[in-house]
């Protein structure tokens, strides 16, 4: 009988959920429409950033050198002198300065060290573009100096490298393609489980007590713990997918956007059985915990809009741990992650996209996470018991 009251209240919720407009908006434009949206953008203008850059080099030389001559042979410099370099450089005109004392020849003919300047903007991504091309090409010429001396000298230019280093990298393609996904996917995966329900949360209890509906259900024959099961079942379900349409983004994104990723698309090859599981049970009590916490805050509002304010403090929950664990590999995340809330999810997310759940990681966090659920539940089930938290006042 319970199970069918459940069942029942639970389609009467999520068909009332996929009718509302700003429900369906909230769960699914942002993670469909909106995240491709700002990758793209980012991609393109970094992309077009890079193409300018190559293309058009504007620099000014002071003094004269035969590495002048290298200088020019730059890809796109083009060698310009305004009457203030200086000022040219600081509004863009110019991306570097090369400056060379007089007598630098001579210096370097002499056996000795030539000194130079380069002055460039580090807040202009071409300026940057331009003293690393630059620098290269100081490189090579320096090198060339150097092999000149040795050979003067009698020398092989093997005398000054007596060590030769050969670096292999162990990281299988399928692990490059998750440590890829992995900085990326855990941040969106949780603030889209976090974000996806709040909207279903915020209208199941503070809309409908404002509506004056709730206080109707709650008189029906029907168990409040019923109702708010098939309640936390549909913000559930909200959650999810909204999580899952931001995987898929992130992975058509990362597959066919104008990011460069280094070839590391949305694969599965990192994936086992194992790790699948411990994906979905991630998934699955991340989305309960945050939808009983939303239950919490929705029955706690005492209006619609009041209850607005209270869920923007879900998605700082969501989004802190997520930041904090972004840049560090698995080994390095300290063990008390896996035991706090909402790190414990995005540390299990980051391993299973690394290939590799280490076992007593994976039992800790699942384990801490599924006690947190059961905390959560139970004070949202305490709250919605009480007839003046429902009751609209």
């Amino acid at each position: 009988m319970g199970r069918r009251v459940i069942w029942t209240v639970f389609q009467k919720e999520l068909l009332d959920l996929f009718r509302d407009r700003k429900t369906l908006l909230g769960t699914f434009l942002v993670p469909l429409v909106i995240i491709p949206f700002v990758f793209f953008l980012l991609g393109m203008s970094y992309s077009n950033v890079e193409k300018e850059a190559r293309a058009y080099v504007p620099i000014a030389i002071h003094g004269t050198s035969g590495l002048t001559a290298a200088l020019e042979k730059i890809p796109g410099a083009r060698i310009l002198q305004p009457e203030n370099a200086e000022q040219a450089l600081q509004g863009g005109m110019l991306r570097a300065i090369v400056t060379i004392p007089s007598g630098f020849d001579e210096t370097i003919a002499a056996g000795r060290t030539g000194a130079l300047t380069v002055a460039y903007d580090s807040t202009n991504q071409k300026s940057v573009y331009a003293r690393d091309v630059i620098e290269q090409t100081v490189k090579a010429y320096s090198q060339e100096i150097v092999a000149q001396r040795l050979q003067h000298a009698g020398l092989s230019p093997k005398a000054i490298e007596p060590i030769a280093s050969t670096y292999q990298n162990v990281a299988t393609e399928e692990r490059l393609s998750g440590g890829m996904l992995a900085g990326i996917i855990p941040l969106m995966l949780v603030v889209s489980l976090a974000s996806g329900g709040v909207a279903a949360a915020n209208d199941l209890v503070a809309g409908e007590k404002e509506r004056g509906t709730l206080e109707s259900l709650m008189t029906a024959p029907i168990a409040a713990n019923h109702i708010l099961t098939a309640k936390l079942l549909a913000v559930m379900v909200m959650s999810t997918m909204s999580a899952l349409a931001s995987l898929v983004s992130v992975s058509l994104v990362l597959s066919f956007g104008p990011l460069d990723t280094e070839g590391a698309g949305f694969s599965l090859g990192f994936f086992s059985p194992a790790t699948l599981l411990v994906l979905v049970l991630t998934i699955l009590l991340l989305a309960a915990m945050f939808a009983g916490l939303e239950l919490v805050l929705s029955t706690i509002a005492k209006s619609f809009k009041e209850g607005q304010t209270y869920m923007s403090g879900i998605i700082f929950v969501a989004m802190v741990p997520s930041y904090m664990l972004m840049p560090l590999n698995p080994v390095d995340i300290p063990f008390l992650y896996y035991v706090l809330p909402v790190f414990n999810g995005v540390a299990l997310c980051k391993e299973v996209f690394y290939g590799r759940v280490d076992p007593v990681h994976g039992l800790v966090g699942l384990g801490t996470s599924l006690l947190y659920v059961v905390v959560i539940i139970a004070w949202s089930s305490r709250l919605f018991r009480r007839e003046g938290a429902v009751v609209k006042n």
